[in-house]
């Protein structure tokens, strides 16, 4: 594996609301592989579906998160930069943050879907869809007795649409980008280690498998990954992509989702923050794998 791939890698291990160095330890090798798996779609010219949006039912005004819809938009540019097709999947609750994330940067196709829907008329729907690839960015999954849990423990099941029944679609490759333990794709992770990682990890862990994983401090983090992994396997399309992993763009998306009612995850507050840090607060770590992705 080229040695700055592995580089990207390590730098989006950096704590945000947690320590997440447990969990990709579980998963060696997945953050390349998805990287791989994204950059064959861009060539041969596929459409890539990402899956996004956690409703934050507990905060005082409950919203969107900003965490999962910016790094969407951002890996849905890099998408569209390499020749692929995406389709961002959401539900109700978090159309309005995710479409606004979407029209800053201008890629993506926004599909939504409503919260009663149920698991077969998911199926249904994605694969009328024809994609060939399938990307969960922090979204929720439920545990092994199919309740979806929120960090704290909150059951949410009802106000979240069973979009996790697609990634069990034939056919298709599969991929996930999470944080928590709780997220589509956390199936990778044996149980026992999201138990012994994370604050209610024997309650909240997602069952659900995907063929490759991206553990990152934020999700948000774990898509600028990709995309700088993107750019090193792309080099014709280099310098654009990393362009977009400058810290203006990440701001702007970022303004945008609050713009549109997106809150911290964490503080369940509107801001400029994604799961307790401000974006401010990461802007080195984006100049960081932005001078990977130019390497």
């Amino acid at each position: 594996m080229d040695e700055a791939l592995a580089d990207v890698g390590r730098l989006l291990l950096r704590p945000g609301a947690r320590d997440v160095t447990g969990l990709a330890a579980a998963v060696p090798g997945q953050f390349a592989r998805l990287a791989g798996e994204l950059a064959a779609a861009g060539r041969a010219g596929s459409r890539v579906g990402l899956v996004t949006g956690v409703h934050i039912a507990w905060a005082p005004t409950p919203a969107a998160e900003t965490d999962g819809p910016v790094g969407t938009a951002v890996l849905a540019a890099a998408l569209t930069v390499l020749g692929a097709e995406p389709v961002v999947l959401t539900d109700e609750p978090c159309a309005q943050v995710t479409a606004a994330c979407l029209a800053v940067l201008g890629a993506g196709r926004p599909e939504v879907l409503p919260v009663s829907a149920d698991e077969g008329q998911v199926r249904a729907r994605v694969a009328g869809l024809g994609l060939s690839h399938l990307v969960a960015v922090e979204r929720l999954g439920p545990t092994a007795d199919g309740r979806v849990l929120t960090m704290r423990g909150v059951d949410v099941t009802g106000s979240t649409a069973p979009l996790h029944a697609a990634f069990a679609l034939p056919g298709l490759v599969t991929g996930a980008v999470g944080d928590g333990g709780n997220e589509i794709g956390m199936g990778n992770v044996p149980a026992d280690v999201v138990a012994a990682c994370i604050a209610h990890g024997d309650r909240i862990a997602c069952r659900v498998p995907v063929d490759a994983l991206v553990v990152a401090g934020t999700s948000n983090w774990g898509c600028a990954g990709l995309v700088a992994g993107l750019a090193r396997l792309a080099p014709g399309h280099r310098d654009v992509l990393a362009a977009l992993l400058a810290p203006g763009v990440d701001a702007r998306v970022l303004a945008a989702a609050t713009a549109a009612g997106a809150i911290d995850g964490v503080t369940g507050r509107p801001g400029l923050s994604v799961d307790g840090v401000p974006g401010t607060g990461y802007a080195d770590l984006l100049t960081d794998l932005g001078a990977l992705a130019r390497a």
